[in-house]
């Protein structure tokens, strides 16, 4: 019997690792590989290009690349962070300004003061409504004073950054890597992503949905994850009207920063941008209603 057929009948081996504190969530792996070698070489690749990622990304770790930037210590910056101030730039343009990374200002400012009045409010509009960095030569610099977060889309690139490098080890075939709930999967085997139900906190409630992806990344973001709340930055005012929003879309990176987007904007403006950039969206309101795209319902 020909050794490429035997080989072909051999069942492949799937492993499952789950780790606590990476990027300050959970990470949950799933490889499907030949060999449990394979599989092993996989998971090492992927916490490595995670490490090295946070290491460029952070903005918890003092002495990140991003941090050093936004501190202007930096002459140049590495081509990570170069694609990050980009993508963020078209994300801007893209949502219209609902996605902006300097939005966290406005929600510092209502744990200070939970009813700011217009004199507070001003000050931080105008400067979210102002350029955040500029180009010089191709190197970006800082011009404005708010500080900076990307986590909006930056976790999702991490994973799936780590499931490319995962995939690359020969011998692997598929992989997921679910970084705090932003999912990336690649290669072969199709993955069912379970959807929680917005309003119900129980750990073995019903789920909202149930979501056959395959080479596409998903994230969902929403009000009622642990009492999180979330600001217009282009009014610098809360918004409540979208529950959760969750996304499936070209990669984990792109379903991050709309699934944040899409909990900014109204339910039809948000379907109508997840449609434009080729991905599938169910939006939940504050009152039970759904709003799912057409071709969501080709992945349940």
């Amino acid at each position: 019997m020909p050794l490429a057929f035997i080989s072909a009948l051999r069942q492949p081996y799937r492993h499952h690792a789950r780790f606590e504190g990476v990027l300050g969530t959970a990470l949950e792996l799933q490889v499907l590989g030949a060999s449990r070698q394979a599989a092993q070489k996989a998971e090492a690749q992927a916490l490595a290009e995670i490490e090295r990622l946070e290491a460029v990304y952070s903005r918890f770790l003092p002495d990140s690349e991003l941090n050093r930037w936004q501190q202007g210590q930096l002459a140049e910056v590495s081509p990570d962070l170069a694609w990050l101030l980009l993508e963020a730039e078209r994300w801007m343009e893209r949502t219209g300004g609902a996605f902006n990374p300097a939005v966290d200002a406005v929600q510092n400012l209502h744990r200070r003061n939970p009813d700011p009045d217009e004199a507070e409010l001003e000050p931080i509009h105008t400067a979210l409504q102002a350029p955040l960095w500029g180009w010089e030569n191709g190197r970006p610099v800082r011009l404005t004073a708010l500080s900076l977060n990307f986590n909006s889309f930056a976790k999702g690139h991490i994973a799936d950054r780590a499931a490319a490098a995962a995939l690359r080890i020969e011998g692997v075939r598929g992989v997921m890597v679910n970084l705090g709930g932003d999912l990336c999967h690649q290669g072969e085997n199709a993955l069912e992503v379970s959807v929680a139900h917005p309003f119900s906190r129980a750990d073995n409630a019903p789920t909202i949905a149930r979501l056959r992806v395959r080479d596409r990344g998903v994230a969902t973001s929403g009000h009622t994850q642990r009492g999180r709340h979330l600001f217009d930055p282009r009014t610098a005012r809360p918004v409540g009207r979208v529950a959760q929003a969750t996304v499936v879309a070209e990669n984990a990176a792109a379903a991050d920063v709309l699934a944040t987007a899409l909990c900014v904007l109204e339910p039809e403006e948000g379907q109508a941008l997840a449609e434009r950039c080729g991905a599938d969206a169910l939006i939940v309101d504050a009152d039970g209603r759904q709003w799912g795209s057409q071709g969501l319902k080709r992945l349940r």
